[in-house]
């Protein structure tokens, strides 16, 4: 690439940076966070790790291929960082997600991208995950301190992900998605490395990393736990039937993330001309 390709790429890039640039594109991960529920002060956070099932349901439109689709996902939620125990004190941390999104089985690489959803957050002093199909497995029992609106990017890689031609996730599949902010958070929940509440403004970074479809619900296999199967879809006996519906097991992490201020945005546009500039004027001397 020449320099006044450079030139004009970097000019391109600050006019990016510092005028269209969206609070989702251009978000900061949090570190060394802090958990704060009742009784319980988890401090050194970076990220929190999560295992759990979601539950797909696919409606053909009238475009061959083309689905509007259904996704309610429970999550337990007990480590943090590199594998390390909340201090749950016998209590549960449990998130829920529920989705809406598009999906795409034409072309070379079958895709969907979320068109809506929350991500919503739950404490509860007694541990009832998974011993009930009531209130979502459980999930959704105790207190929601935390909901997340997801972001609607329409791209895959963002909010949303990669499928095989009969609706199924890709091998170890990652699902991606980021919220809009503001958040809605209850009791200050997450304080920042001093214990000062973060602003409302957070948003949420998530990422399953090992989507896969979960074949213990398919026919002459049916080892789900008919609770589980029965909070998910309605109905115990529900089975997969890809690609019209179809149950996932996921694993992966999601992190807080804050939006620079405007007058940052600002200065990374200015920083990018000023580069242009300098090597423009390199380039003529």
């Amino acid at each position: 690439m020449n320099k006044k390709s450079i030139y004009s790429a970097l000019l391109a890039s600050a006019m990016i940076a510092g005028v269209y640039a969206t609070p989702a594109s251009a978000n900061i991960d949090i570190s060394n966070w802090q958990l704060n529920l009742p009784g319980i002060l988890d401090t050194g956070i970076n990220q929190l790790a999560f295992n759990g099932e979601s539950y797909v349901t696919n409606t053909a439109t009238s475009t061959p291929g083309i689905f509007t689709s259904t996704d309610t996902g429970v999550f337990d939620i007990a480590q943090y960082n590199n594998g390390n125990p909340l201090h749950l004190n016998g209590g549960q941390l449990t998130g829920v997600f529920q989705a809406t999104d598009l999906t795409n089985l034409t072309g070379g690489t079958p895709f969907y991208t979320f068109t809506g959803g929350t991500f919503t957050l739950y404490y509860n002093p007694s541990q009832v995950y998974g011993t009930t199909s009531a209130n979502l497995y459980g999930a959704a029992t105790g207190t929601a301190f935390a909901t997340f609106n997801i972001d609607v990017t329409n791209n895959p890689n963002t909010g949303g992900g990669f499928l095989n031609a009969n609706g199924t996730p890709t091998a170890n599949g990652t699902v991606t998605l980021s919220s809009t902010p503001p958040a809605t958070l209850t009791n200050h929940p997450f304080l920042d490395s001093t214990g000062t509440p973060l602003s409302p403004n957070i948003l949420l970074g998530f990422v399953t990393t090992n989507a896969s479809e979960d074949t213990t619900a398919s026919p002459g296999n049916y080892t789900i736990d008919p609770n589980l199967v029965a909070a998910l879809s309605g109905t115990t006996g529900t089975m997969n039937n890809t690609p019209t519906n179809l149950f996932i097991s996921n694993g992966g992490q999601f992190k807080l993330q804050d939006i620079p201020e405007p007058a940052t945005l600002a200065l990374m546009g200015i920083g990018l001309v000023g580069i242009a500039v300098s090597i423009r004027r390199k380039d003529r001397n």
